[in-house]
């Protein structure tokens, strides 16, 4: 899986009988969590019930916390389940709106003709901001039908001691440093909570001002990496990453990954995949990366 869960979705369909049981789409909650837990094992196998019972928890505790309603949905057939959708949400620490990450979506053979009206209602909001960060091919045509677009399309791979050995005119400080009345307080929480589950937080001065950033700790060609899952302008953090470089080989990595359009393949990285899109639906700047309290984070290897 490369580190992150990925859409399940056959592309054939089949029509339901006039005799078979109801369909219906039902929150995930406390009571039906096991069940969803157990089809998420079912649906990827290489992950446990122990895995995706963890992760869950992670999430519905980031919900209530933040008072997010439902981390997602079940279709069920009867009384069985037969479909799970996660939708992750967070919002956005400068604006305050929702950004609703689409995971882990799994539907059994015998409902797969339901699976894009289960997607179509899951994205329905036109207030919310949508993303999938792990489509696979087929999610992908479906999200575009859908009204989502892709807004990166490879990966930028960085080694970070050669990286380091260019000129830097930015700087970076830990989050610790900075002191709290810096911060909105909505963007503290959210450096805090990223920081807490285990991903690199730091602040760039650059340009003069001063840039979050938040780095997943990840594993990439066997070296340990960081991606960048938080920055308000990706071309910014482009033009200084090797100041980035020069920090994060303080904190153990020796690479760095950050999502990009195909425009930007000779941004002084290379291109690790060449196709590893990231598609979204709604208002957003193409040079904005977020992809805090995702799937990335939240459901870790």
């Amino acid at each position: 899986m490369r580190g992150q869960v990925e859409k399940s979705l056959a592309p054939g369909q089949t029509t339901p009988d006039s005799g078979e049981r109801p369909l219906k789409i039902v929150p995930i909650d406390n009571g039906n969590r096991a069940a969803a837990v157990h089809l998420l094992a079912k649906g990827f196998p290489e992950k446990s019930e122990t895995f995706w019972s963890r992760g869950l928890a992670l999430i519905s505790d980031h919900h209530q916390r933040r008072q997010l309603g439902p981390i997602g949905q079940l279709l069920l057939k009867g009384d069985d389940t037969a479909g799970v959708l996660l939708t992750i949400r967070n919002r956005l620490p400068d604006t305050g709106s929702t950004v609703v990450n689409l995971s882990s979506w799994y539907v059994e053979p015998s409902c797969r003709w339901f699976a894009p009206r289960m997607l179509q209602l899951a994205s329905a909001s036109e207030e919310d901001i949508f993303t999938d960060l792990t489509p696979s091919a087929e999610a992908c045509r479906l999200n575009e039908r859908l009204g989502f677009r892709t807004v990166t399309d490879c990966t930028l791979f960085y080694p970070l001691p050669l990286t380091a050995l260019r000129p830097a005119a930015a700087r970076l400080a830990p989050l610790a440093a900075v002191p709290p009345d810096a911060l909105p307080a909505a963007m503290r929480d959210m450096l805090d909570d990223h920081a807490r589950l285990g991903c690199i937080v730091a602040m760039m001065q650059a340009d003069g001002r001063h840039y979050p950033l938040v780095f997943l700790k990840t594993t990439t060609r066997r070296l340990p990496s960081a991606r960048l899952i938080y920055c308000e302008d990706r071309e910014v953090v482009q033009r200084n990453v090797s100041a980035i470089a020069r920090y994060l080989l303080g904190k153990g990595r020796l690479a760095l990954t950050l999502a990009a359009s195909a425009d930007e393949r000779n941004a002084g990285g290379l291109a690790a995949h060449k196709s590893a899109p990231i598609q979204v639906k709604g208002a957003w700047n193409p040079r904005f990366i977020n992809e805090t309290y995702s799937e990335l984070v939240l459901l870790p290897p």
